[in-house]
Order: structure tokens, then C-alpha cells, then sequence
């Protein structure tokens, strides 16, 4: 997901005309995309995943089974894809039911005559592909699917390092982390299709779709908020600003962020906010959550806001983070792999510095970006000189 959804409207109309969005219905366009996820989540993002372990070198499940299965060819390539599954709660797994909390969500069905809930999984993009309008058209084919189908929740989850890109379309965070075996942490994530009015205000790229419908419920977002009031708390990075942000780090850090986070030295007020507020997120964990498994890879830089942390196994004389430390792999520049499973022991406020959108700070404020960079590098010198004492 590592694309800009923005880029919809700047793209080359020859490379538009190239592009054809369909949904997979032979058994050879399926297989197709499952040897495409394979290539981006094994060969390329060193995924370790169950379901891989077949000689084809194939990335499916039973979920599979009875999805719709979309698809952006570049010619005959394919270029990006989605699985969007559709259906009443219960076709899906209990393990699935329980971690989106779908019986919660079935209270909203009570009397209504259409039930149907959406999933959206494995969406993927070839690298080359990232910075152009195929998560556009995947995403857009897969929203007149919802609308095809009356569902009014469309449910998928991601790490945390990505939520920035699904909170530009509409989707909001609800419920508990849970951890996805070879994915890690993942955050729960909810698209009320007919929230139209929530669209708008972000400016998301999908509202020109979403402003056509007809027949739109506007009971479903007091609904949600009455029955998931905590999502209420939930800092949307594309509407608070940059000095509301601030304060906000500064009211979890009991101090300003500049005095107690090393990453930001060197860098005046107005740099540093602007950078936080351009690259990160604030994400809260539970007491439990293991936000970095061992051998899992990294695309960001995680920072502890407030609570506890403590290394899986580690002695007892192990030291502890303190506020405004990084913790974990830092992949915030190039993708990196986690040498510790760290575990959230109460709740634990974490400010999460995506390396998608680093990468686009860097090209519009470069010297900003350095300096983080130079002071990435003193920490992590600093650091390895104290676990070599």
C-alpha cells in the first residue's frame, strides 16, 4: 500500500489507456494473482506466511474461495490487485469475527433487511506501480462492489506504519490490535461507506464516487461512535494540525516534544512539527500487544509516547524505554527486520514514523530530513555503545 492516492489526478493519460481493472473469473487469472502476492510478500517484503508453503511459489487461502478477486493490468501484467470478500457475518471465520468484532457491528443489522458485511485483504501493488493510480483503481473498483452490494461496513486491518494511507480514503480505527501471524500487529480498520459527509472533510479521493449514491443511511456514524465511543480519541494525522499535534505529544510526553525526543535536535520548533506532523501517527497498544516480533520487517521508526515496554526473554537487569525513545528496527529509510519481540505491558501511546511518507518529506524538505537522519545516526551509535558496555 505503499502508494500515493493523490497521484490519481497527475498521471500520464498514455499509461491510464494501458491500464484495464476487471475482476478474476477463469482459474488462470486467479492463479495469476496468487503467484503475484507470492512475488510481493515473500520474494520482496520477506513475509514468513503459512499458507506459502506449496511447491507453486502460490500466495491463497480459503478465503479465496468464495472472494471477488481484483485486478489493474498493465497489458497483460498485473499490477495491482485486492481480495474483497462480501457476505453475511456468518461466512466468515470466528477468529475473524472475533477480532473485527462483527458481532458488535451485526447490532446495526437488527431489522434490516440486508446484513452483508465487506472484508478487503491482500491488497497489493507492484513497486513499480506505487506512485501511480493502480491503488486508486483498485480500491475504487472494490468501493462499487460495496455499493453493489448495500453493505454499509467494509472491515481490513494493517500495520501501523500504513494507516496514514487507508485514513486519506475515509477508513477509521475501532477495537483491539491483534496479532496476524507473519504480518504482526495489526490495526483493526472500518470503512462506513455511506459516512460520505467524513469523506468530504478529508478531501479523500473517493468522495467524487461516494457523493453520486443514492439512498444513503446517515444513522450508521452516530451508531458507530455510541457503540465505539474510544474511536472518538483517535488523532486523524489529515485533520488536526500541526500545533494541535504538538500539544497533544507534548500532553503524552509531559514535556515538549523537542526537550524529551533526541530524534528532533537540531531542529527549530517549526521544523520539527512540521516533520512530525507530515511522517507520523499516534497509535495506542494494549497491555499484551507485541508490537515488534522477531524476524518480522520493519518500515518505520517507532517511538514510546507513554507506558511501559519491555523485551520478550530479556534478563533482569535489561533496561527499559523511556518516553520520546525509538524502539525496534528502524526502517525508515530502507525496510529493515526486527531483532526483538517488544511488548506492550500497559497501555502504551506510541508515535509511529511511517518510512512511505519519509520518503516524500525527504524530496520536499530535504534539509529537514537530514538532520533527523544525522541524529538517527548518533542514537543508534549511542545505543550500541551502551549494550557493548
Amino acid at each position: 500500500m505503499n502508494n500515493n492516492l493523490q497521484a490519481t489526478e497527475n498521471y500520464s493519460e498514455e499509461v491510464q489507456k494501458n491500464l484495464k481493472v476487471g475482476i478474476a473469473t477463469t482459474a488462470a487469472e486467479k492463479k495469476e494473482i496468487y503467484a503475484f502476492r507470492y512475488q510481493v510478500y515473500v520474494e520482496e517484503m520477506s513475509r514468513k506466511l503459512e499458507s506459502t508453503e506449496n511447491e507453486e511459489e502460490l500466495l491463497y487461502d480459503e478465503m479465496d474461495d468464495w472472494s471477488y478477486l481484483v485486478y489493474v493490468k498493465a497489458g497483460l501484467q498485473i499490477v495491482g490487485t485486492a481480495r474483497v470478500n462480501i457476505g453475511e457475518i456468518e461466512k466468515f471465520p470466528p477468529d475473524l469475527i472475533d477480532q473485527l468484532s462483527l458481532d458488535r457491528f451485526q447490532k446495526f443489522y437488527e431489522r434490516k433487511e440486508d446484513r452483508k458485511f465487506a472484508l478487503s485483504t491482500k491488497v497489493v501493488v507492484a513497486p513499480e506501480y506505487r506512485n501511480s493510480q493502480v491503488l486508486y483503481l483498485v480500491i475504487a473498483k472494490a468501493y462499487e462492489l460495496y455499493c453493489e452490494h448495500r453493505v454499509q461496513f467494509s472491515f481490513g486491518g494493517c500495520n501501523m506504519y500504513l494507516l496514514r494511507l487507508y485514513e486519506e480514503v475515509g477508513l477509521r480505527r475501532f477495537g483491539r490490535n491483534f496479532t496476524d501471524p507473519g504480518y504482526g500487529l495489526i490495526t483493526p480498520i472500518v470503512w462506513l461507506v455511506d459516512d460520505i459527509e467524513y469523506m468530504k472533510k478529508l478531501h479523500s479521493p473517493f468522495y467524487r464516487l461516494a457523493r453520486k449514491r443514492q439512498g444513503v443511511n446517515k444513522q450508521v456514524v452516530d451508531w458507530f461512535f455510541n457503540e465505539f465511543p474510544e474511536a472518538t480519541n483517535v488523532i486523524n494525522s489529515r485533520l488536526i494540525t500541526e500545533e494541535e499535534l504538538w500539544s497533544a505529544l507534548s500532553a503524552r510526553l509531559g514535556n515538549s516534544p523537542e526537550k524529551v525526543m533526541p530524534i528532533l535536535q537540531g531542529l527549530s520548533e517549526t521544523e520539527a512539527m512540521k516533520f512530525l506532523r507530515e511522517c507520523s501517527l499516534v497509535a495506542q497498544c494494549h497491555a499484551g500487544d507485541c508490537i515488534t516480533t522477531s524476524g518480522d520487517p520493519s518500515n518505520e521508526l517507532n517511538i514510546l509516547l507513554s507506558g511501559k515496554l519491555q523485551i520478550a526473554n530479556a534478563g533482569p537487569g535489561a533496561n527499559g524505554f523511556y518516553p520520546g525513545q525509538h524502539f525496534g528496527a528502524i526502517g525508515l529509510v530502507d525496510p529493515a527486520i526486527n531483532t526483538q519481540d517488544i511488548i506492550a505491558t500497559t497501555m502504551t501511546d506510541i508515535l509511529v514514523l511511517s518510512r512511505i511518507c519519509f520518503t516524500k518529506f525527504r524530496h520536499r524538505y530535504p534539509a529537514i530530513a537530514n538532520q533527523v537522519l544525522d541524529n538517527l545516526s548518533h542514537m543508534t551509535n549511542v545505543r550500541r555503545d551502551n549494550n557493548a558496555k
